[in-house]
């Protein structure tokens, strides 16, 4: 079966011979029209277009050539077949100049047609192709040399340039819309008046531009529209009385109007055309869609030109790594000083000389762990030391794959402050500590010493002999007693660790304060989960530390009060009102690790001033007159010694709550 060769119109008033050329040509891959005189022939022309018209000269009414005539002046470019029997050489050289391209003398071959209708049709598809071509070829051109152009101001003058150029004006322009839609910008010109230039405004309601943009749609000015009274308007503005001709047609992005284009010409009978009309509208076409690459490309360019500028002058040092993490892609300002190389040499450097533990780092943000995060590491510098930085790193995709963000802040200053402030602190406390202890042990020495000087009198009875004997002994139980409580305080045992249940270990030690609480008139409150995992510590310090919390907290309530203990699985997002409580230790330390367990001890007494909170734990400073203030410091170095945490929360007049964290048994 052949494929398509085109569309034929046969018109011969002989219905065989009509029959004969519609079968031939079908077989050949021609779609065939037949009509059997002019009239006909004349309607299928209005109805479709052909690429072959076979003509019979002989035929009633209109002759072939009388319709060849009809036919040239509808359409020069169809090629026409003649076919006649009886054609004189006048007939057929008139039927030549009228554009005829063959002629099949009849009778003819069926094979004679179909190769002769091929070649008349094979020769117009090339015809028609090299015209596309042709008139392809400028528009081709004009697009690239615009879209190429991505400088805006440049494009504008391109754009106007193109515009003189192809509608050969004497005068043209390029008017953009402003935000407002109300006004239109000149941006680009040539020839106009001097009192209108790039940079005036051009009223949208008022002008002959404004109507094409409320329009939407092209306007054709000549000679015979001038006493129009918009053209008389626009003529004061853009047009001067030489002037004999102006066309303008909008710059449209989809439904989106742009701008303008508009060209006058001033050359007497030289007007703009239809034909101008359409070349004009193209450029617009190819115009708005320069436009808009230059302007996305302008808004990416500042877009990038801000960002780089926020990148290169960051306090903080970044730099900006490859998918691998082996290649730097860009470092900023703040690197180089804080690294000593140049730009140029961090760009050729291995990240990896600069933070020896760049690959942690990067694993880690690929994990998705702590990608916001500062972890502190060292960053090595261009003259070998080591200084100490935070860093962050986060994952930025770009494409189908991602680079990395580094950013590096340098906290050796930090760190130094921080260590000459822990020693500072570790100086005053030592201070402290030391004025506490020469206190504690000073009161218990003079009355040894006293004692002895008394002893020594020969004179002394035995009596009273024996009495300061033991008052000395007492002294020196106590002063033992003292030093050994400081002992456990700065250096806890922690043999005999095993797995325990906090719930049995409140309980024992309530049962011991059961006959103090009902004398004191405290009402007990204990609630327990059941389930509580057991915690690994030493059985007799956590002891210790549930019966100096209980004894605190009764002594507190010197009128009786509300004893409240309860124990509970830590949620998975922390207690919700930690903000509201005061860690043992200060400071900023990372919370315990998930399964932890908790034990308050709350009471309804008379508080802790909020000045005086973070002393509590001071080893010496306590609120009682009998009181050696050793037992809360002891408390949170068993708790921080078993891994735990010990928090506080208290109000004057009303109570306090120990909160006491540790992490369960594995």
């Amino acid at each position: 079966m052949n494929s398509w060769a085109g569309r034929v119109l046969v018109v011969d008033d002989d219905p065989q011979l009509r029959d004969l050329c519609r079968q031939t040509l079908a077989r050949a891959g021609f779609v065939v029209t037949t009509a059997a005189n002019a009239t006909s022939a004349l309607a299928a022309l209005d109805h479709a277009p052909f690429d072959l018209i076979m003509i019979d000269l002989a035929m009633p009414e209109i002759d072939g050539l009388q319709l060849l005539e009809l036919i040239r002046l509808r359409d020069i470019s169809v090629p026409v077949l003649i076919v006649s029997g009886v054609a004189s050489v006048d007939q057929i050289a008139y039927a030549m100049r009228l554009g005829a391209r063959g002629l099949l003398i009849k009778p003819f071959r069926a094979q004679e047609l179909a190769d002769i209708a091929r070649e008349l049709v094979a020769k117009r598809q090339a015809v028609q192709v090299r015209d596309r071509v042709a008139a392809l070829r400028p528009v081709l051109q004009i697009s690239q040399h615009l879209l190429t152009e991505l400088d805006l101001t440049r494009l504008y003058a391109l754009i106007v340039e193109t515009v003189r150029v192809e509608v050969r004006a004497e005068r043209a322009s390029l008017m953009l819309l402003e935000p407002d839609e109300q006004t239109l910008r000149i941006v680009a010109c040539t020839g106009l008046p001097t009192t209108v230039g790039i940079g005036s405004l051009i009223s949208v309601a008022h002008s002959l531009s404004g109507w094409v943009i409320r329009h939407r749609q092209p306007l054709l000015i000549d000679d015979q529209v001038i006493a129009s009274p918009w053209f008389a308007e626009l003529r004061q503005y853009l047009l001067a009385s030489e002037l004999t001709t102006a066309l303008s047609v909008p710059i449209m992005a989809g439904e989106r109007v742009l701008g303008v284009l508009n060209a006058a010409k001033a050359t007497p009978h030289a007007a703009f055309t239809i034909a101008d009309q359409e070349l004009l509208q193209l450029l617009a076409g190819q115009a708005a869609v320069a436009l808009g690459n230059a302007r996305l490309y302008d808004k990416v360019s500042r877009s990038e030109a801000r960002y780089r500028a926020l990148l290169r002058h960051a306090n903080d040092a970044v730099l900006l790594l490859d998918s691998t993490g082996t290649m730097v892609l860009d470092a900023n300002l703040a690197l180089g000083r804080l690294s000593g190389y140049s730009n140029e040499q961090l760009l050729q450097l291995d990240p990896n000389q600069l933070l020896p533990a760049l690959s942690q780092l990067l694993a880690t943000a690929v994990n998705g762990r702590h990608e916001q995060s500062e972890i502190e590491t060292i960053l090595c510098t261009a003259s070998g030391h080591e200084t100490a930085v935070a860093v962050s790193v986060s994952v930025v995709p770009d494409g189908d794959q991602h680079l990395f963000l580094v950013i590096a802040r340098d906290i050796s200053e930090r760190q130094r402050m921080a260590r000459e402030l822990a020693q500072a602190e570790k100086l005053a406390a030592i201070g402290r500590l030391s004025a506490s202890m020469a206190h504690e042990i000073n009161n218990p020495l003079q009355a040894l010493s006293n004692t002895i000087r008394l002893l020594r009198n020969p004179d002394l009875p035995s009596e009273r002999r024996d009495l300061y004997l033991s008052k000395a002994a007492l002294e020196l139980d106590g002063l033992i007693h003292r030093v050994q409580r400081i002992l456990d305080l700065s250096r806890p045992n922690l043999d005999g660790r095993r797995p325990v249940d906090l719930n049995q270990v409140i309980n024992d030690v309530i049962a011991n304060f059961r006959s103090t609480l009902t004398a004191r008139n405290i009402h007990y409150v204990g609630d327990f989960t059941s389930s509580l995992p057991w915690v690994t510590a030493v059985i007799g310090h956590l002891k210790q530390v549930c019966q100096t919390l209980v004894q605190n907290a009764i002594e507190a309530m010197p009128h009786g009060g509300t004893l409240h203990i309860r124990t509970y699985l830590r949620p998975p997002d922390g207690e919700p009102d930690r903000a509201l409580f005061w860690r043992a230790g200060g400071g900023s330390h990372q919370p315990l690790p998930d399964p932890a367990v908790v034990l308050e001890i709350s009471d309804t007494g008379i508080g802790i001033a909020q000045e005086d909170v973070p002393k509590i734990f001071e080893p010496f400073y306590s609120t009682r007159f009998d009181g050696l203030g050793l037992g809360l410091p002891l408390c949170y170095s068993i708790v921080d010694f078993h891994g735990g945490e010990l928090w506080v929360r208290s109000q004057p007049d009303q109570g306090t709550t120990f909160r006491v964290i540790l992490p369960t048994a594995q």
